[in-house]
């Protein structure tokens, strides 16, 4: 490709940003592409990631043993727990329905806005105050583990590379 003085060469897209911007879209309409739409891609592929960053920086010394029993969990991590299977739910019905476009978006919008920009920030200080063997650290841990079980099983189709390298 020829750039001329006054234009800026576009930045290169790999498969990454690709396969989110193709399952999010409703393919029974008018499909567009751009750059704009692929820098924005990218950025919420940059904030996916980020948060399974997040989760497994959190997990580097979780043991199975360690969990802790649903009902002596804190309402908080219940409710974390609830809202995961209503995406999990969501989730499913949109492949049993062939809505693939859906798919990307649930789980666009929980990870990003549900779990980054609510749960994790509740959750910071009782897995960073309280110890490392405190009750309050494992029982948040236990919701991360489900956590990030579930949304790299959930991103495995459409992001293969990024869920392998979680898991």
């Amino acid at each position: 490709m020829r750039v001329g003085k006054n234009q800026k060469e576009a930045p290169g897209y790999g498969a990454d940003v690709l396969r989110p911007w193709v399952s999010s879209v409703d393919y029974t309409s008018d499909v567009m592409i751009g750059a704009q739409i692929l820098k924005q891609m990218s950025e919420t592929y940059r904030k996916l990631r980020g948060t399974l960053r997040y989760l497994l920086s959190n997990l580097h010394d979780w043991k199975p043993e360690s969990a802790i029993m649903y009902k002596d969990l804190p309402l908080i991590d219940k409710h974390a727990l609830f809202q995961l299977a209503n995406v999990i739910n969501s989730i499913k019905e949109s492949f049993e329905c062939y809505h693939f476009y859906k798919i990307f978006q649930i789980i666009q919008h929980f990870a990003i806005e549900d779990l980054s920009n609510f749960y994790f920030d509740v959750a910071k200080d009782r897995l960073y105050v309280g110890g490392k063997n405190s009750q309050t650290r494992r029982t948040c841990q236990t919701v991360l583990t489900a956590h990030l079980l579930c949304i790299v099983r959930a991103i495995a189709p459409i992001l293969p590379h990024m869920a392998e390298d979680s898991w």
